[in-house]
């Protein structure tokens, strides 16, 4: 369960930093603003999950799908369209694309249990406005790869 909440905090740190906003803020409750960030983070905490669990349905020794490649083939697989086409996607648009996949059920258990625990906001924000640097996933990896 640590790599979890490793994964959770180096998100939760990225988000914060590139928002311009103090991890203390998100402390308040009923603040738009702080649960709209908390929503960001859930995203890219759901997202590197879901990908984890791609990774090991599709990647190899061979071709482990690391980073972003992940993502890439989820798209490729759901669209069917040519690998310059994914690559020129944005962010937002990637999750546009895979947004009935980036569902808490899809996860495994443990990081389902994990995000449970964690008492977040209910309601959905929207996230158009947030950087697309708020995904990192060559960093966000690491916290994975252990876990098998």
């Amino acid at each position: 369960m640590s790599n979890y909440s490793d994964l959770f905090l180096i998100i939760k740190t990225r988000v914060c930093q590139n928002n311009g906003m103090d991890i203390s803020f998100l402390f308040g409750k009923n603040n738009y603003r702080a649960n709209q960030v908390w929503h960001r983070i859930e995203q890219i905490f759901i997202l590197e999950c879901i990908l984890d669990e791609h990774r090991k349905k599709y990647g190899s020794p061979h071709s482990p799908l690391e980073n972003e490649k992940a993502l890439h083939h989820m798209i490729l697989e759901i669209t069917k369209w040519s690998l310059s086409e994914i690559r020129a996607l944005s962010f937002n648009d990637s999750m546009f694309i895979i947004s009935d996949r980036l569902r808490r059920e899809n996860m495994h258990p443990d990081a389902q249990e994990y995000l449970n625990s964690l008492d977040l906001p209910a309601n959905s924000y929207s996230l158009d406005e947030f950087s697309e640097k708020d995904w990192d996933p060559k960093e966000d990896s690491i916290y994975l790869q252990s876990r098998t």
